[in-house]
């Protein structure tokens, strides 16, 4: 059965793996307002991770709609224009689906701490609840809990396979103007040293009407190309920790039948 992939302005046809769609506009599903989340912040209409005092993490196709010189980044720690937008090499929504965004002038105090270590899909049933947050919908920030329930490298689609490197969660659904927000590492309602694990990239939904999911990039997949961009660029670093722990013969047999169910599923549609 093929699913259908639309993404800004352009479909294409899945045959296998996960789709993917454009995100509708309404909330993070079960959102909280707050003021927290401080690295959260607005990008136009969507979300990006403040990683360093110059840089801003998001997802690609959300980059790609910035207009440098004119576009800001805001959270509650500033605001600065975009003035440099440096996308991930082969990046084609829904593969490698992150970019970097620099921002004409600093925004000091507190970052990202970002994951180090790739999440295998073995090694998802040991995460624990982990905090969606978003600078869009909710005001001036959302979030909310969710749960990874998979985790996956490739995509198939018609033009052959995508290195997508998502994790996938359920619950806390990912919405309009939640893409390229941040998915963190544990029940947190405070982005102050609280692990980042992905950025927001597309919305999964069922023809049968199961439960829709969010598919996040791991920014653990992308850490040389983000620290060597950083030093290209300026000279600035980013805070890399490892947050996973080894999972236990239990876990590894509990995640391969959620990655087996969540694949065996038809008529799929994903939208960013």
């Amino acid at each position: 059965m093929k699913r259908t992939l639309t993404a800004w302005a352009t479909a294409l046809t899945l045959t296998a793996g996960l789709a993917l769609a454009a995100l509708p506009a309404y909330a993070l599903q079960g959102g909280t307002a707050t003021s927290n989340f401080a690295v959260v912040g607005e990008i136009g209409g969507t979300s990006g991770v403040l990683i360093a005092d110059n840089w801003v993490l998001t997802a690609a196709h959300v980059a790609k709609g910035v207009s440098t010189g004119a576009t800001t980044f805001s959270s509650s720690l500033g605001t600065s224009v975009i003035s440099q937008v440096v996308l991930f090499s082969n990046e084609a929504f829904p593969a490698n689906d992150i970019a970097l965004v620099r921002l004409l002038t600093s925004i000091s105090g507190e970052h990202a701490v970002l994951n180090d270590t790739a999440i295998q899909n073995s090694q998802v049933s040991t995460l624990g609840p982990l905090t969606a947050a978003s600078a869009q919908n909710q005001q001036p920030r959302g979030y909310a809990s969710t749960t990874a329930i998979a985790a996956t490298t490739t995509d198939d689609v018609d033009t052959g396979s995508h290195t997508v490197n998502w994790l996938i969660t359920q619950g806390a659904t990912v919405q309009g103007g939640d893409s390229g927000s941040g998915l963190f590492l544990g029940q947190v309602s405070d982005s102050s040293g609280a692990v980042l694990l992905g950025i927001a990239s597309a919305l999964i939904t069922f023809d049968d009407g199961s439960p829709s999911l969010s598919g996040y990039v791991q920014v653990s997949a992308y850490k040389s190309w983000i620290d060597s961009t950083l030093s290209t660029y300026g000279g600035q670093q980013v805070t890399w920790v490892s947050a996973v722990a080894e999972p236990s013969l239990p876990a590894l047999i509990i995640a391969g039948g959620l990655i087996a169910a969540v694949m065996a599923r038809r008529g799929q549609r994903v939208t960013r």
